[in-house]
């Protein structure tokens, strides 16, 4: 993991021209849904299934909190990738019983962005989070305004790669 530096940094999310953003939510409307979720013994088995799914295309996990309740924010090396492993156990058994107990005070939801440009620049100070954890680095300076032409560097690697 980078340590926080004295200079900025991008992470090269060009060598990952398929990624897939996901986010996944549960949402507690009562006290009665949480104790539900809670007793369920999803969210453990879930951390250690989703630790092995890194050999599956998972590049990084962030277990994230909202006001509605527990979010996790996932970076997937693909599409293909996310679906494979959500088609199989054990996230169809967490899928089902979500949709068993959908209106228990409990909700789920989910959110997918296939990535077709991106940026992830880090200032200095920053620590590695997101991209900087599973992408290569580079030092670039800060501020210099170059949103665009990193973003058009994903687009042209993703082209290219597709020839």
């Amino acid at each position: 993991m980078l340590q926080p530096t004295n200079e900025a940094y991008i992470a090269a999310l060009w060598e990952h021209p398929q990624l897939c953003l996901a986010f996944f939510g549960v949402q507690f409307q009562t006290q009665a849904g949480q104790r539900l979720y809670e007793e369920s013994g999803i969210r453990e088995e879930m951390f250690s299934a989703l630790k092995a799914a890194t050999s599956e295309g998972l590049l990084l996990n962030r277990m994230l909190t909202s006001p509605e309740g527990p979010l996790l924010m996932q970076y997937w090396q693909s599409y293909s990738s996310l679906e494979t492993w959500a088609r199989k156990m054990p996230h169809t058994r967490w899928w089902n019983w979500l949709v068993e107990n959908t209106g228990k005070g409990v909700a789920f939801y989910h959110e997918i962005y296939q990535v077709k440009t991106g940026e992830a620049i880090y200032e200095p100070g920053s620590s590695a989070v997101g991209p900087a954890l599973f992408c290569s680095t580079q030092v670039v300076k800060s501020g210099e305004g170059r949103s665009r032409e990193r973003q058009q560097r994903f687009v042209k690697d993703l082209q290219n790669k597709a020839i």
